[in-house]
């Protein structure tokens, strides 16, 4: 059995047929249909059925063709790895982002990835905060960017921002200015997430701290329709700072007595291990929240300082 072979056998699952499968992979048919019989006559079993209008997988063939792809897909990744070593970083990376982060932080990281490593692929998925934990825990990702890596299992965090968290409603308050106590945040009728987001467990563990009670007049589970309960007037809500990105931000107040912080950490599975790609993009990710946070783009305070470049960094 090669990996040649293996490949073969994907080719003509995906592609239904040996005519189409030969044409895909740039082989004469008659040497296509070779080396399946070999394979097939090694494995002393049948793997394809042909039919009328294309082929077909028996059991023992598909059973072949999952592994065949898991074993492909990790050869593939090795050559990616070695090639990386070179100093070109290439091979995919997934990362999880909070949604509540998405519009900030997305187009700062294809941005800088793109002119930093352009032969690297990046998938990037935005959700919850238990949904990316969820696919950290589970080495679905390479790694994510998480306010909740303490309540994760079997994961490496490396905390590297203090969020502050805000006040942000067209309501009138008693008091004005640049910041609001807690207490007096709490007065106002308030829309919060649910309490499987991490956000609002964390305003309710300020709460209880505080001794105040939440008046939580509506749940809701995406950003948008909590901001346009808040633009109606018809409650305010607390959030952190990047959703008010692209809000009218005179009318957000910072939180304070007590003020409400939460840690911004990257996190990954203590079971798989960062690829040497997928360190770049951890690297060029720490950069760019540092970034965010220096320029009061994201507003909060550095837990740990710059780190000086190294030969996997991202010296932006």
């Amino acid at each position: 059995m090669t990996l040649k072979q293996l490949r073969y056998l994907i080719a003509i699952a995906e592609a239904g047929s040996f005519s189409a499968a030969a044409r895909d992979s740039y082989i004469a048919q008659p040497a296509l249909s070779r080396q399946i019989g070999l394979l097939e006559s090694e494995l002393e079993m049948q793997l394809l059925e042909r039919r009328h209008g294309g082929t077909e997988l028996t059991d023992a063939g598909r059973r072949l063709y999952e592994i065949a792809r898991s074993v492909i897909q990790k050869v593939d990744s090795v050559k990616d790895e070695l090639e990386s070593t070179r100093g070109n970083p290439k091979g995919r990376v997934a990362i999880a982002i909070p949604v509540s982060a998405a519009s900030l932080l997305l187009p700062e990281i294809v941005t800088r990835a793109r002119e930093k490593f352009p032969a690297i692929e990046l998938q990037i998925t935005d959700g919850m905060s238990s949904a990316a934990g969820h696919a950290i825990e589970l080495g679905h990702v390479d790694f994510g960017v998480v306010p909740n890596a303490e309540e994760l299992e079997l994961v490496s965090a490396e905390p590297v921002l203090l969020e502050e968290l805000w006040w942000y409603g067209r309501m009138p308050m008693p008091t004005s200015g640049p910041t609001i106590s807690f207490a007096e945040a709490l007065g106002a009728p308030l829309v919060l997430p649910p309490r499987s987001l991490h956000l609002r467990r964390r305003v309710d563990q300020a709460a209880m701290e505080a001794g105040l009670e939440l008046n939580v007049s509506f749940e809701q589970n995406s950003a948008q329709s909590i901001s346009s309960l808040v633009r109606a007037g018809l409650a305010c809500t607390i959030t952190n700072w990047p959703p008010l990105e692209d809000q009218e931000q005179q009318y957000a107040r910072r939180i304070v007595e007590p003020s409400i912080r939460r840690t911004i950490s990257l996190a990954y599975s203590v079971h798989r291990p960062l690829s040497f790609p997928a360190s770049c993009m951890r690297d060029l990710v720490r950069t760019t929240l540092i970034d965010l946070a220096e320029s009061g783009r994201w507003k909060g305070s550095l837990i740990a300082p710059r780190e000086p470049a190294t030969a996997g960094s991202a010296d932006l």
